[in-house]
């Protein structure tokens, strides 16, 4: 059974490549600083654009600020079907780099 719990050291390491990464944390907070590759799709209006946005992925990686919510998002994403993971402690524990626009 594959675990829906990315660690950031999976991701720095290339033991996982996510074929889409999507951020939940709001438009300020991405413009800040994100995961290379990610998308913005805000918590409040994940639930209606989410199933859309991972279609045709092999598996979702979900972020955000502090693990909570993508892991609520990737619960509610599993249960339609989609392989959702998300990112242990979110961006708060990322050390990894960053893409900043």
């Amino acid at each position: 059974m594959v675990s829906f719990q990315i660690h950031g050291w999976e991701l720095m390491a290339g033991a996982v490549t996510p074929s889409c990464i999507l951020d939940l944390r709001t438009d300020l907070q991405f413009k800040r600083g994100h995961l290379q590759n990610s998308r913005n799709l805000p918590y409040n209006q994940f639930q209606a654009d989410a199933e859309q946005a991972a279609v045709d992925h092999e598996w979702v990686l979900l972020v955000d600020e502090g693990g909570a919510r993508a892991a609520e998002m990737a619960v509610w994403l599993r249960a339609r079907g989609v392989d959702a993971r998300y990112l242990v402690g979110g961006m708060s524990a990322w050390r990894g780099g960053l893409e900043v626009e």
